[in-house]
């Protein structure tokens, strides 16, 4: 492959503070910014409108410079990404489920990622995040990970011909299904801690002088901008399906980093920077973050009108992937519940639980953490912010596959 930054790129900036960190072309791997506190804040990508604008024929959304995500080319920081590399990765649909509709009294929509190649959404972000990261000069990639983010990155780093991705789980999740689809994807698997926070404290120790180096690239949630650029794909695709059409009321995601929450908002303000969304005519939706109970970072620092998330004790949920006690990304998130209208709203395990159950009953393939998206809804009900007849979308986020194998 001839992996190369896009033109479109720019300038890549702080997401915090908005400083410029690096040019259209970086010098190597991009990781947190150095404009605040240790260990700095995520960077962002921004697109020079007018670059984006010549390359599009319409006005529209029916873009298609290639297959999956890649249809939206000029939105994506890099280039020259092979077919047989990422091309089954997105065009997941969207579709009106009208039985748990009726069962709710509201419209639903779901968009179901659980069909993605390693079972995840996780896919979209660590293909492009992968691919950027070798354009920019990377030559091995490391995560902490407690579930599908670690299959991804091993998948991504085979499909490059990469030394295996480095992946530090924490104790005691050795022998378990993401544990063996990291090595079955080539990763080379080491266990450290008791949560993932903890494990990326000791992959960053062990690592320290390839991280400082550069060769090799932290791709924990955030840490560099390419992941929270695959992400946005679900936004554009969302517009997508809605163009000509109000887009939906509320769109409910289940939160652990918050990197979908995050990119698919940034799809829609680029949208409408590049005059293809106009909230006048069209109002963007709400976005509703969705934590479990036990490990409520977010919805903490929402209620108590914080700008920036405070680390929690996590006391453990069945959802692994929303088991994330902080978020460096906080300020961001909170930003985009907040200029959406949007909410942040946490939920027992007893309905995490009953609600997985629901979907399967209902021959919905979904995950545990969209379970909590569900469970959700009915709160959302319960308190007013959702109302009757609205139009919700739940994001699908993983198979159903991996919760099942855990039992």
């Amino acid at each position: 492959m001839d992996l190369r930054v896009n033109p479109t790129v720019a300038r890549l900036v702080c997401s915090r503070t908005g400083l410029k960190v690096a040019g259209e072309v970086p010098a190597g791997p991009i990781g947190l910014c150095r404009c605040c506190p240790s260990p700095g804040k995520p960077v962002v990508v921004e697109y020079d409108r007018e670059r984006v604008l010549a390359q599009l024929t319409g006005r529209d959304l029916s873009w298609a410079f290639g297959p999956g995500i890649w249809r939206f080319a000029p939105l994506l920081p890099v280039l020259g990404v092979s077919d047989d590399y990422s091309s089954d990765i997105g065009g997941t649909p969207v579709v009106l489920h009208e039985r748990l509709g009726a069962e709710l009294g509201v419209d639903v929509y779901l968009k179901n990622e659980g069909i993605s190649p390693s079972g995840s959404f996780k896919d979209r972000g660590l293909a492009v995040g992968m691919a950027f990261g070798l354009a920019c000069g990377a030559r091995r990639f490391c995560l902490p990970t407690q579930g599908n983010a670690g299959v991804a990155a091993c998948l991504f780093s085979a499909r490059l011909g990469l030394p295996g991705c480095l992946v530090y789980m924490p104790e005691g999740f050795q022998g378990c299904v993401y544990h063996r689809a990291c090595e079955f994807f080539g990763g080379e698997v080491r266990f450290a801690g008791d949560n993932i926070a903890a494990a990326g404290r000791a992959m960053r120790e062990a690592l320290r002088a390839e991280l400082a180096s550069g060769e090799v690239v932290d791709m924990s949630t955030f840490f560099e901008p390419g992941r929270l650029e695959g992400k946005k794909t679900m936004g554009l695709e969302i517009a997508a399906r809605f163009e000509g059409r109000p887009l939906p009321d509320t769109i409910v995601y289940p939160t652990g980093g918050g990197t979908g929450l995050v990119g698919i908002w940034k799809a829609f303000e680029e949208l409408v920077m590049l005059g293809l969304l106009d909230p006048a005519r069209t109002p963007l939706p709400r976005m509703v973050a969705v934590q479990s109970v036990n490990c409520a970072p977010i919805v903490e620092a929402f209620e108590s009108g914080l700008d920036d998330v405070v680390p929690v004790t996590s006391r453990g949920t069945i959802a692994d992937g929303l088991d994330v006690p902080g978020a460096i990304m906080g300020h961001g998130i909170l930003r985009v519940l907040r200029a959406s209208g949007g909410i942040a709203v946490a939920v027992s395990e007893a309905a995490i639980a009953a609600a997985f159950e629901r979907y399967g009953r209902l021959g919905i393939p979904a995950g545990i953490e969209s379970a909590a998206s569900l469970a959700a809804v009915e709160a959302l009900q319960e308190s007013g912010a959702v109302g009757r007849g609205d139009r919700v979308l739940l994001l699908l986020t993983g198979s159903h596959l991996i919760p099942l194998s855990r039992r």
